[in-house]
């Protein structure tokens, strides 16, 4: 695709009009390069004591421990088939992870443990009784409370997914965990859906859908499955970024041959423009704080990365570096963000500070790479990627190592990180907030 069709596609959003074009696969790879700069630590597991039969469990709590370990960005894991203190101090793992399975009735009794590896001291401990489906919940619910107990603030294991899947030629938004497990489509409809991104409860995904010939807003319940259009009187909407404080939801409308923002409410279908001008405004980001707008827009001639007061006041540019940037997000902890930027033709991955200094590519020489959503914690992030042949969604740690691939087979594009649950929104204890 040249920067012209791009730039076409950025200003009267082709994507819309030209269905065959505008959806064509994005193929994307990532090269897990480079020495990762975040510090981690190890940490040994232990497999678990089990009492009955688990045969329809896929994964045992060790092999899921290790994973939400691994993908944390925080741990190396150290596996080992029984307590080894000389190997555990050999590779430096100052605690270690385990537990006991027994059979309860129906249900699984699930004990998991952390401990001191010098002294057996115990740590933390979590028991949980579920059925035998939810025994990986409870292991992510362990493995975040591990991270909140050794790091000061949870990790991620419990959190979603959502992305556009092509299914029989028809791309529908799914959910999963946020490892790519649990897979669940929740729209079925013989039209394109795209563009999903989570409501402030976790309880909706609010998307794009042509059903009615046209790219307008929907929210769809996962859970109950209801669902409305959002801000009917508008013709074209599209862009959804939901506010992380408030659940206000930042959009984007076609008028007049250009793209403008709106801010609306979901709850009263009220909405307002905060932004005028001649110049086309589209994907944007709230920052985590819920007060500015990152967008993209080209009125400086080629689309570049801007941000703005949540009212549309003080209008700055971040980005300089390179002649398309788009589709940027502010990481969770607010002093970054990530943001794709085409090299000869292809879609990478970038990050910087949110004054435009300090730009760190994250993805090089491996195909086209795009969507990229952060973590809730800010250590991760997710993003579509076609290094294995075809669309698939990938984790990498925040300094682009590490990457993880967490679909397998068909088209999968366009992650969306769910929020922190209520709770842990509550309590967590994260930079800047």
């Amino acid at each position: 695709m040249t920067i012209m069709m791009r730039h076409i596609g950025f200003l009267f959003f082709t994507v819309f009009l030209a269905f065959a074009e505008s959806f064509a696969a994005i193929d994307t790879i990532s090269v897990d390069v480079g020495i990762s700069v975040t510090n981690t630590m190890p940490i040994g597991v232990v497999p678990f004591e089990e009492s009955g039969s688990f045969e329809a469990l896929a994964n045992k709590p060790n092999e899921i421990l290790k994973h939400d370990f691994e993908f944390s960005g925080r741990f190396t894991v150290v596996e080992s088939k029984k307590f080894d203190l000389v190997k555990f101090s050999r590779e430096g793992a100052k605690f270690y992870a385990t537990g006991k399975m027994e059979s309860v009735g129906a249900n699984v009794k699930l004990s998991c443990y952390l401990y001191a590896s010098q002294t057996k001291d115990l740590v933390l401990g979590e028991s949980y009784t579920v059925p035998q489906k939810s025994v990986r919940d409870a292991v992510h619910d362990f493995v975040d409370k591990v991270i909140k107990q050794l790091w000061g603030e949870y990790g991620v294991a419990s959190t979603k997914m959502t992305w556009v899947s092509k299914v029989d030629g028809v791309k529908q938004i799914v959910v999963a965990d946020y490892d790519g497990y649990n897979r669940r489509q929740i729209t079925h409809d013989t039209t394109i859906n795209i563009m999903p991104t989570w409501g402030l409860n976790n309880e909706s995904v609010t998307y794009v859908s042509f059903r009615n010939g046209k790219a307008q807003l929907f929210e769809k319940n996962i859970y109950s499955g209801k669902e409305k259009r959002l801000f009917a009187e508008q013709n074209q909407t599209f862009s959804p970024s939901v506010n992380p404080v408030t659940g206000e939801l930042l959009y984007a409308s076609i008028a007049e041959n250009k793209t403008t923002l709106y801010l609306g409410n979901p709850q009263t279908g009220k909405s307002r423009k905060i932004f005028y001008g001649r110049a086309s405004q589209v994907s944007p980001s709230w920052s985590p704080f819920g007060s500015e707008i990152l967008f993209t827009s080209d009125r400086g001639g080629n689309p570049q990365i801007y941000v703005m007061g949540k009212d549309g006041s003080d209008v700055r540019r971040v980005t300089y570096m390179g002649s398309y940037n788009e589709r940027a997000s502010w990481s969770p902890e607010g002093d970054r963000i990530v943001y794709t930027s085409m090299d000869d033709g292809r879609m990478n991955i970038y990050t910087c500070a949110i004054d435009g200094s300090d730009i760190v590519q994250l993805t090089s020489n491996a195909g086209t790479n795009e969507h990229p959503t952060w973590s809730p914690d800010g250590m991760l992030i997710a993003f579509s990627s076609n290094r294995s042949g075809s669309n698939q969604i990938y984790i990498m740690r925040k300094d682009g190592t590490n990457v993880m691939r967490i679909t397998n087979g068909g088209d999968n594009t366009a992650p969306s990180w769910s929020f922190y649950s209520q709770e842990k929104q509550n309590n967590q204890q994260t930079k800047g907030w």
